[in-house]
C-alpha cells in the first residue's frame, strides 16, 4: 500500500529518479536516513530528504524534474553545504579553503543591502560547462588586538566579470544547522514583538527589534537566516536554492537564480524548466518543507545548575532567551529571541540585508552548540570563534554589559557558565 500510494504522488509530481529514490528508501533501505524520516514522518518527509540530498544537473538532463543547476552555482545540493542531513556546515576556517569548500558563501551588498549590480546577492564561484564562475573567496588574518583573536578580513580573488562595485563588500556566511526549524516556524509573532525594545526603555543595553519584511502577504516578521531575512521555512529554502544552486522556484522564479543583466552568458545559459515553470516542482517543495520541518531539536543540556544561573545573572539570557512559547502549546528551548541585535564593531561586516543593518545579527540560537563545538566547524557567522570563550570575546554593542559580567566573574563561575553552553 505505501509503496503504490508514494508511486502514483510521486510519478504525478517528481518524474521517474525521485520515484526510484522513494522506493529504495522505503523497500531497500538504500537511503537510511530515508527510511527513518518515512517511519517518523510520512512518505513526504522521505521525499524531501531525497530532495535535499539529491545532486543537481545542468539542463538539459535525461530525466526531468533532476536539472536546472546553476547557470552560475555555489553547491550542487542542499547536503553539500549542511552537515549529517541539516547540521551546521562542516567549513572549519583557518583549516579548509573557502574557495572551495560550499559549507560557506559570500554574500555582496552595499551598507544598504543592495546587491552588487555585476555580481548580484552572493559570489557564485562555480558555472555549468561554457560559463564561468564569479570568483573565488580569500580570508587573511588581522593581527590580533584589544584582547580579541585574530581578525578574519575577507575579500575576493579572480573577479570573473570585472570589478564590482566599490562599495560592495564581502561578507561570509557559514551554513547554519536546520534541527529544530520547524519548532523554531512555531513561535507565534507576537511572542517575537513582545521581547522587542529597540528604545531600551527598560535601560539594560538591550534593545533588540524584530527584522520587519513586505510580502505578498502583507508584514510578516523574519526569524531564519544570520539577519532574520526570511519568515518562513519555504522563503529560506527558495533562498537557498535561487543563491546556492540556482534554481528556480515558485517564490524565486527566475531560473538564472542570481545571475544579473551583466552577465548575458548566464542569462542566456540553458534552464532546466519550461518558460513559466519552476525547476523545483511546487509538489518537490513541499517535500522537502516537510522533511525540514521533521527535523528534531538538538537535545537539551543534560546539566545546568549554577551554569544556567549564572548565565541568566550575567544578562545573556537577555537575548538568548531560554524559552519561547510554541503554538499549540508547549516551549521551544532555543536560547534565542529571533531578534536583531548590534553586536559592535568587532562584527559589523559592513554589510546591511534587507532592514538589518552591517553590525545587527539575529540572536544565534545556542540549542546545538555542543554539536558545532564537537564537528570543529566553529561559532558565529563565518565559523571564527573556536570555542564558547572565543565567540564571548567578540561580543560587543547591546552585549558588551553581558560580556563584562562575565569577565567580572571569578575564574570558576566564568567555568561553570561556558561549561553550560558547551552542553547545550
Amino acid at each position: 500500500m505505501l509503496r503504490s500510494a508514494a508511486q502514483r504522488r510521486v510519478s504525478k509530481h517528481a518524474g521517474v529518479i525521485l520515484l526510484r529514490l522513494a522506493a529504495l528508501s522505503l523497500a531497500a533501505g538504500a537511503l537510511g536516513a530515508g527510511v527513518a524520516a518515512a517511519a517518523t514522518g510520512g512518505l513526504d518527509v522521505a521525499i524531501g530528504n531525497a530532495v535535499f540530498d539529491r545532486m543537481w544537473a545542468q539542463a538539459p538532463a535525461s530525466t526531468r524534474n533532476a536539472d536546472g543547476l546553476g547557470p552560475l552555482f555555489s553547491a550542487r545540493s542542499c547536503a553539500s553545504c549542511h552537515a549529517a542531513g541539516g547540521g551546521r556546515t562542516t567549513f572549519r576556517l583557518g583549516r579548509d579553503d573557502p574557495a572551495a569548500h560550499p559549507g560557506l558563501v559570500i554574500r555582496l551588498g552595499d551598507a544598504k543591502g543592495r546587491p552588487d549590480a555585476t555580481y548580484g546577492a552572493q559570489l557564485q564561484p562555480k558555472g555549468v560547462a561554457g560559463i564561468s564562475g564569479e570568483g573565488a573567496a580569500s580570508v587573511a588574518f588581522a593581527a590580533a588586538s584589544h584582547g580579541l583573536p585574530p581578525r578574519p578580513e575577507w575579500s575576493v580573488r579572480d573577479w570573473g566579470y570585472g570589478a564590482p562595485d566599490g562599495a560592495t563588500r564581502a561578507s561570509p556566511r557559514v551554513a547554519l544547522s536546520l534541527d529544530g526549524v520547524g519548532i523554531l516556524a512555531r513561535v507565534p509573532e507576537a511572542a517575537i514583538l513582545a521581547r522587542e525594545d529597540p528604545d531600551d526603555r527598560d535601560g539594560d543595553g538591550v534593545s533588540g527589534r524584530a527584522h520587519r519584511m513586505a510580502t505578498p502577504d502583507g508584514e510578516r516578521i523574519g526569524r531564519f537566516g544570520w539577519k532574520a531575512t526570511e519568515p518562513t521555512i519555504e522563503a529560506q529554502a527558495a533562498s537557498a536554492f535561487a543563491l546556492d544552486i540556482g534554481l528556480s522556484t515558485t517564490l524565486r522564479p527566475d531560473p538564472a537564480g542570481d545571475c544579473t543583466a551583466a552577465e548575458a552568458a548566464c542569462r542566456a545559459g540553458p534552464h532546466g524548466a519550461a518558460p513559466g515553470e519552476p525547476e523545483v516542482a511546487p509538489q518537490l517543495m513541499a517535500s522537502l518543507v516537510a522533511f525540514l520541518r521533521a527535523r528534531p531539536a538538538p537535545e537539551p543540556a543534560k546539566s545546568g545548575g549554577q551554569g544556567r544561573r549564572l548565565f541568566a545573572a550575567a544578562g545573556c539570557a537577555a537575548c538568548h532567551a531560554p524559552e519561547l512559547p510554541l503554538d499549540g502549546g508547549g516551549t521551544a528551548a532555543a536560547y534565542t529571541d529571533l531578534l536583531l541585535h548590534d553586536m559592535g564593531a568587532g562584527l559589523d561586516d559592513g554589510m546591511g540585508e534587507g532592514a538589518a543593518r552591517s553590525r545587527e545579527w539575529r540572536t544565534a540560537p545556542l540549542w546545538g552548540v555542543s554539536a558545532a563545538l564537537a564537528q570543529g566547524s566553529g561559532l558565529l557567522h563565518d565559523g571564527r570563534a573556536a570555542d564558547v570563550s572565543a565567540a564571548l570575546a567578540w561580543h560587543d554593542g547591546e552585549a558588551a554589559g553581558a560580556r563584562a559580567r562575565f569577565d567580572a566573574l571569578s575564574a570558576n563561575d566564568r567555568n561553570a557558565l561556558i561549561n553550560f553552553v558547551n552542553g547545550l
